[in-house]
């Protein structure tokens, strides 16, 4: 199985309808002599039962297609192998392909794809959990929570519900251990990063870099109607480090408490964690495709 390219789909990243994405992969791959195996995922396990096989089988080649949380189910079974991950972006976000400059349409990534030009990165894991992108906890968790359960995907839907929650949420008493470094804080939001942005060229870390063996941790202090627009703003145009608002720090292990369980963000997707949330990073452990 060398030779061949596991193609994994999920059917409903993003709320794009991939009923053609199969047949238009397979087109692709013909024009392009490429020999493919297509899947479309049913569920979470279908996805990491595929991509370990792929791994035990020794494919060479792996491929998301999807968005950030499908990247992270994926990228998780080929961490330290010698199997690279590749990306046919087609979530809501898209952070972690659009920090990689990778290209949305179908053909110009599959190009891409079968070039094999690889470059090996950084992941961390919370708590255990592996994470490709970035992790945290705050409002983006909480977010993060509300969009799962929303009946509408994309971008404008995310926005809906940051607006309807923004009035309610309040910022939280943490405690963060960042190697030597201790502090208390109140936040709005702390997020662990490996990559720089979100999604949507959302840019949360800008200075952060894959390969670096760093995470970059962004603290949100405080976010009100009042300086929401200009963090919106810089945020966009990766200067939210700049604003008063906001401390940044570098770290390769990260602890933080907490008064509450609650939700966490793990590469955009939510689930639920305990009041302790220790980050590991894992340096130069996955290989990824980049153009």
């Amino acid at each position: 199985m060398k030779n061949t390219i596991r193609f994994i789909i999920n059917p409903i990243s993003g709320g794009k309808n991939k009923t053609h994405v199969p047949q238009q992969i397979e087109q692709v791959c013909a024009k392009l002599n490429i020999q493919a195996d297509i899947y479309l995922s049913n569920s979470i396990q279908e996805t990491i039962a595929q991509a370990k096989e792929a791994v035990e089988q020794q494919y060479e080649t792996v491929v998301a297609v999807g968005g950030d949380g499908t990247i992270n189910l994926i990228g998780a079974q080929l961490l330290h192998s010698s199997t690279a991950l590749g990306i046919i972006p087609m979530g809501s976000g898209n952070g972690f392909a659009r920090s990689l400059g990778l290209p949305f349409q179908i053909e110009r990534a599959i190009k891409i794809i079968q070039s094999r030009k690889t470059v090996l990165i950084d992941t961390g894991t919370i708590n255990e959990k592996p994470f490709i992108n970035l992790s945290g906890a705050g409002f983006d968790a909480h977010i993060a929570d509300k969009f799962q359960h929303s009946k509408s995907r994309g971008f404008f839907s995310y926005v809906n519900i940051v607006l309807r929650e923004f009035n309610q949420y309040q910022a939280q008493q943490y405690h963060l251990n960042l190697d030597d470094e201790q502090l208390e804080t109140d936040a709005f939001l702390i997020t662990v990063c490996n990559g720089p942005q979100y999604g949507n060229n959302a840019f949360i870390a800008p200075a952060a870099l894959m390969t670096d063996g760093r995470f970059h941790i962004t603290v949100l202090k405080k976010c009100t109607w009042a300086n929401a627009p200009s963090l919106a703003w810089r945020l966009f145009r990766g200067t939210i480090d700049l604003s008063k608002d906001v401390e940044q720090y570098s770290a390769s292990s990260v602890q933080i408490k907490r008064k509450n369980v609650g939700p966490i963000n793990i590469d955009g997707e939510p689930d639920s964690d305990g009041t302790e949330l220790n980050f590991k990073l894992i340096p130069l452990s996955l290989k990824v495709i980049v153009p």
